[in-house]
């Protein structure tokens, strides 16, 4: 009982010093280890004024239990003190700027264990990456590397993935689809990771699908071929049919993947942290936001729910192209980690050299898909974010197919906007309007350096455009400018731009010396000509024109008026202050902490010379003044409010 009534103590005396401080988001481990602190050196320092240390033992224990009650009295005080100073103190040595996390339970050994996991998966990672020299590359030991050419290293760092083995092949086979990040040797040598994963048996498989659709198989599918169409590091696709007679495609995700996903992202994130700080090229790419983009793309591809969603807006997209074809998906059967669609029966572009359809009909579906994907762009529909050769099919009906949508984009009417004065900048050769535009995205802050910028855009339009339309080969070099220059695309914008990138590669591998800026001005139509077309001048300033003669023929009137009331002296300005309510916010917060701040220094600075006048009357029956009483109590009120004042200033700003 005794042991019960203590812990209930120290919880409602935390519970109190909460209230105090209003500290409603202080942890409570932390609240009531300050708790019990602020309890003990409480207790010390009232012994230490009304006991005589230096007396016996015995002695002590007969003055403590002589004036217990005011033992108690004057311990008070200094334990609520110390408990609020200590939480301040803690707060100010553990608070870290919030995660965005949803709710989860508390268990401690699962988190040593994850803990413990990612540092000694960490420690494996660093072995290999040192193995193959490339420490120095990622900031963890001093020197320079050994590579003797650019091929060199790309081929050490596709081995080192290889042998991390996990997510770190899939973040290799990510990089290889951004030819913004990696130059032509690395791109090259990342497109040759392959995963080495283990493939499921039938067992596994039958446990997870049966887990997902929550029935028995046969009451769904008539076969399923267990042998596995392809097994990768996510998921494991087998063929089936159902009772309709349906060919369909059965996608799995691999069990327990995710423990494994959230410990090789939490190194990846890791190490390119070490690099941004440490190198001279991780600063200059910021390559722990580029590590962060990664680990959210390969999250998001992780939800084969999300996935089929975007094969249906795709689909939808591509019903105007009877060439292209998506397949459909069985949403009923669909769950985060199970995707069921429609079987497409061909042969990726890849492995089609030797069956190439004729020049005629080669240029035909190269045109559909083409036609799909930029018409999905302008008109604000999803796109495939990496149609390379190997996610398009051609189909056994001569018609195209196209797969795998963990990565596919969407523009919002801003975002195309900018990207067709992009496109004209392009188009036009001209780097102000292409600066310009990149600040209209949101690429480039309209305060930084715009001369410097303007002539590295120059230089770039100058080597990579000529006479008539620009290659495909200018958008990804680009997007390589952007990122040396430290500037960032929007993710979606960035994925557009990527993605016609890849597009002129495989429709490049279905038909050689395929024009796909050319067909991107036609597609683009009206719009696009108009800011692309140097005769469509006239047109623009009769545009502008009409929306600003109205404007200038009305000027002279305003400027006339303006003048007569300055010459009367009835001239004035209306300035509306603190119409924003963040403005608002923000100088509310500083006027409460000055209130607080002033309050609590005349309190305790009253409170101090009441202590300090020795007259006044005295409590009934007691030799206390009530002076004292008031000067103690409001130097009390004092500590409080400047310990408040104190701790919300200290707090980060997303828990205020």
């Amino acid at each position: 009982m005794g042991l019960v009534s203590n812990v209930v103590l120290v919880v409602g005396f935390a519970w109190v010093v909460r209230s105090l401080l209003g500290a409603r988001e202080v942890t409570w481990p932390r609240l009531l280890l300050a708790a019990i602190a602020g309890i003990v050196i409480g207790a010390t320092v009232a012994g230490l004024l009304l006991i005589d240390v230096g007396a016996p033992i015995e002695q002590q224990l007969t003055a403590f239990e002589e004036r217990r009650d005011e033992f108690y009295a004057v311990a008070l005080p200094f334990q609520v003190l110390t408990t609020m100073l200590a939480v301040v103190v803690l707060e100010l040595l553990f608070t870290r700027p919030p995660r965005p996390r949803g709710f989860r339970l508390v268990r401690p050994v699962r988190s040593v264990r994850r803990r413990l996991g990612i540092i000694g998966r960490g420690l494996q990672v660093v072995r290999i990456v040192a193995r193959h020299g490339l420490a120095p590359a990622l900031g963890l030991r001093r020197g320079q590397l050994t590579a003797r050419s650019p091929e060199e290293l790309a081929r050490r760092a596709r081995t080192a993935l290889e042998d991390a083995g996990g997510m770190f092949v899939k973040l290799g086979q990510l990089l290889a689809s951004r030819p913004d990040l990696m130059p032509p040797e690395a791109l090259a040598e990342l497109g040759r990771l392959h995963a080495s994963a283990r493939p499921l048996d039938r067992a596994e498989v039958e446990q997870a699908i049966r887990a997902e659709i929550g029935r028995p198989l046969e009451e769904v599918f008539v076969d399923i071929d267990w042998h596995p169409l392809g097994s990768a590091s996510i998921a494991q696709v087998h063929t089936a049919r159902d009772h309709a007679g349906r060919e369909v495609v059965i996608k799995i995700r691999r069990p327990g993947l995710l423990e494994a996903v959230e410990r090789d992202l939490a190194i990846a994130v890791g190490l390119a942290r070490i690099a941004e700080r440490r190198t001279a090229w991780g600063r200059s790419y910021e390559v722990g936001a580029i590590a962060e983009d990664f680990a959210r793309a390969l999250r998001t591809e992780l939800d084969l729910q999300v996935e089929g969603h975007h094969a249906v807006e795709m689909a939808q997209a591509a019903e105007r192209r009877p060439e292209v074809r998506v397949p459909g998906i069985v949403e009923e059967l669909t769950t985060e980690r199970l995707l069921v669609m429609d079987q497409l029966v061909g042969r990726p572009l890849s492995r089609i050299d030797a069956d190439r359809p004729d020049a005629i009909e080669a240029r035909r579906l190269a045109d559909a898909l083409c036609a799909s994907q930029v018409e999905a762009m302008l008109r604000g529909e999803r796109f495939h974010g990496d149609p390379h050769p190997g996610n398009v099919l051609l189909l056994d009906d001569g018609t195209l197919g196209l797969i795998d949508f963990g990565v596919t984009g969407r523009l919002d009417a801003y975002e195309r906007s900018s990207v067709m004065q992009m496109l004209a900048a392009i188009r036009l050769g001209e780097p102000s309007l292409l600066y310009e535009s990149l600040v209209a995205v949101g690429a480039i802050p309209p305060t930084r350096e715009p001369d410097r910028i303007e002539r590295r855009l120059s230089r770039f339009m100058t080597v990579h455009l000529g006479p008539g339309l620009p290659p495909a080969e200018a958008l990804t070099e680009l997007l390589r400018l952007t990122a040396e220059l430290g500037f960032r695309l929007p993710p979606q914008t960035s994925t557009m731009f990527r993605a016609l990138a890849t597009l002129a590669g495989t429709l490049e591998q279905l038909s050689p010396d395929y024009p796909l800026i050319d067909q991107v001005a036609m597609i683009g139509g009206g719009e696009f000509r108009a800011k692309a077309a140097p005769g469509s001048v006239t047109e623009m300033i009769q545009s502008e024109w009409a929306q600003l003669g109205p404007l200038v023929r009305r000027a002279p009137r305003h400027l006339d008026r303006i003048a007569t009331l300055a010459e009367h002296g009835e001239l004035g300005a209306r300035v509306r202050l603190f119409t924003e309510p963040d403005d608002v916010a923000v100088i509310e917060r500083l006027l409460n902490r000055i209130v607080l701040t002033v309050l609590a220094l005349g309190v305790s600075l009253v409170a101090v010379l009441m202590l300090a006048t020795e007259t006044g009357p005295v409590m009934a029956g007691t030799q206390i003044r009530l002076l004292e009483v008031l000067g103690w109590g409001g130097l009390f009120a004092g500590s409080v409010l400047l310990l408040r004042v104190l701790l919300e200033v200290l707090r980060h700003p997303h828990r205020r």
